[in-house]
């Protein structure tokens, strides 16, 4: 027979784990209903009543999930919003007889260039809706990775900084491609309309010969936004070295060494000796 010693060891374990019991199962159901992270695709695409999007996004932007949703979320949304918009048009035109040629739109991401504490990254988008070309232009971005949030690219240099000489630098820079382009001396007066200001243009960071580190800061125009439709978009680049007083003191260390090579966009004058 077993003492009331031994009895009342027993109960209190049995008690014990039958507490237990109850304060995992919660804990188990819990974690087990918990939906997994959802993981934002790194493209959208979608065809209707003749009107078709696209849109793709870098693989490394996988590391930052927060950025990565938003691009998706966002670009998604216009792109819904570009084909109801589209087929109504097509629909209309239609309706009054004339010949309707398939719109579309597509959005291309990519990063531009990373330091330890940025990313940098642009989207070039191509649409049609009609007319005699399609429209092009350009989004720039900047990610501060220690905030998790998007950045104007502006903040790259200090707030009333003396932007003159950078704006010299850069128009010059627009000149030379135009009048190599033109295959004679172009000034920008010849256009009809003076230098972009450089901190206010879409604005990519480039990598350095210095690993790590960012070599210059380029800005991309859309055909038409310097020069006429046909020369097509251009990137002009200005070296970390002559933007070094006006950067901004948070972000300077990220600049050093300079530039690599080679552009972010295609060189449509590529078969042209530099």
């Amino acid at each position: 027979m077993m003492s009331v010693a031994k009895q009342r060891i027993w109960v209190t374990a049995a008690i014990c784990l039958a507490l237990f019991a109850c304060q995992k199962k919660p804990e188990e159901q819990a974690t087990s209903d918990k939906p997994p992270a959802t993981v934002a695709p790194l493209g959208y695409a979608a065809t209707d009543a003749g009107v078709q999007v696209t849109m793709t996004l870098p693989e490394p932007i996988k590391l930052y999930p927060e950025l990565h949703t938003l691009l998706y979320n966002e670009g998604e949304g216009d792109l819904v919003t570009f084909m109801k918009t589209a087929a109504k048009d097509r629909a209309e035109q239609s309706a009054d007889g004339f010949p309707v040629a398939d719109y579309y739109r597509k959005i291309d991401w990519k990063i531009a260039a990373q330091s330890q504490k940025l990313v940098s990254l642009y989207s070039e988008m191509e649409d049609f809706q009609g007319g005699a070309h399609p429209g092009h232009d350009f989004q720039a971005l900047l990610w501060d990775k220690s905030k998790s949030e998007l950045i104007p690219t502006g903040k790259l240099f200090v707030n009333g900084a003396d932007m003159t000489h950078i704006d010299a630098y850069a128009c010059k820079q627009i000149e030379a491609l135009r009048s190599k382009r033109a295959g004679e001396p172009v000034s920008q007066a010849d256009f009809g309309g003076g230098c972009p200001k450089f901190a206010s243009a879409k604005l990519i960071l480039i990598p350095s010969t210095v690993s790590g580190k960012i070599g210059a800061v380029d800005a991309l125009f859309a055909p038409s936004e310097v020069g006429a439709y046909a020369e097509g978009p251009y990137e002009i680049r200005v070296p970390q070295n002559v933007l070094k007083s006006a950067l901004n003191p948070e972000f300077a260390d990220q600049f050093a060494g300079d530039p690599v090579a080679e552009n972010a966009l295609p060189d449509p004058d590529a078969d042209i000796a530099r």
